[in-house]
């Protein structure tokens, strides 16, 4: 499954996997088993967009607003693995990704910077790191789309199954229309199984 050098490749990095205490290790050695060259990596918000949303439920800041705070979740989540991940440069737009692919680097985004005044992007809570994956990979034309979670679903899944089991959040299916090929892999797996969503 190796890729050719002109294939662009997103990766969402779960933030359920944070609390992974080898996580940077496996996706290494998952980027090095598929031979990613222009690597693109969003990061989940996890527990910190988690914490957004008990926030607007009691004090209800608003759907646009909570969607904000919850990119910012991820953004601090983003900095902190890419203070830590090896081979990689943070990117605040498409332009960027060149120069970190010319360094044999992952372009790492930046999700507050690359999102601002993006007005194609719902600001709502069905509307996750999962879709704004999608989103970027369409933005880039990239060949494949990759969703490192925590688990997969019991048996083969579509987008759509993927949708109604809760795995990938409502909005995906319609974000994620143009990609060509989309996965799930379980990163807390050692065999790192995969499923096809398409």
């Amino acid at each position: 499954m190796n890729l050719s050098d002109s294939s662009i490749h997103v990766v969402k990095l779960g933030g359920s996997l944070l609390d992974l205490p080898d996580v940077f290790d496996r996706f290494d050695r998952w980027c090095d088993r598929e031979a990613i060259s222009r690597g693109v990596l969003i990061v989940g918000g996890g527990a910190a967009a988690d914490a957004v949303r008990a926030f607007d439920r009691v004090h209800d800041v608003g759907e646009v607003k909570g969607h904000e705070l919850a990119v910012e979740a991820m953004r601090f989540n983003t900095l902190m693995v890419a203070a830590r991940l090896a081979r990689c440069r943070l990117v605040e737009c498409a332009a960027e990704c060149d120069d970190a692919w010319g360094m044999g680097e992952i372009a790492v985004v930046e999700p507050v910077r690359w999102l601002d005044g993006d007005d194609s992007v719902p600001r709502r809570w069905t509307f996750t790191s999962d879709s704004i994956a999608a989103h970027v990979a369409t933005r880039l034309s990239a060949d494949r789309l990759t969703l490192l979670k925590s688990t997969l679903p019991e048996k083969e899944c579509g987008v759509s199954c993927a949708v109604g089991l809760g795995i990938v959040d409502e909005d995906f299916e319609v974000a994620s229309a143009a990609v060509g090929r989309i996965e799930l892999l379980n990163l807390r797996d050692d065999a790192m199984p995969a499923c096809a969503l398409k």
